[in-house]
């Protein structure tokens, strides 16, 4: 069963992506609350923003991520524990290829045009 526990905890982390990644699919702009930096905006604030284009594009980056470890669970069962560790590797640089730091920097794209 050891052998396993790779694959089983690569399921594990697809589905808490797939999971958040249909909170943002079900709730839509709604669930734009969840999205760190921007729940710290005043109401006002948030106006300025278009909400349906955040909350896709969150949508979007979950789901890839559930893809990503998806692939390497199912390629573990057939090639090897490997695979786990190859998608992890390959989740870690698509999340830091996305991951700001200025919060007025990462949501620029995302202001509405007047």
């Amino acid at each position: 069963m050891r052998e396993y526990s790779w694959t089983i905890l690569g399921f594990v982390i697809s589905f808490i992506f797939g999971l958040l990644g249909m909170i943002f699919l079900i709730f839509k702009e709604k669930s734009c609350v969840l999205i760190s930096g921007y729940n710290s905006k005043t109401k006002k604030e948030r106006e300025e923003y278009d909400e349906v284009r955040l909350s896709k594009d969150e949508r979007n980056f979950f789901f890839k991520c559930a893809i990503v470890n998806l692939s390497g669970a199912i390629l573990s069962i057939f090639i090897g524990a490997a695979s786990v560790w190859i998608a992890f590797a390959v989740w870690i640089i698509y999340f830091l290829k996305n991951l700001h730091f200025d919060a007025e920097k990462t949501f620029a794209k995302y202001k509405k045009q007047i």
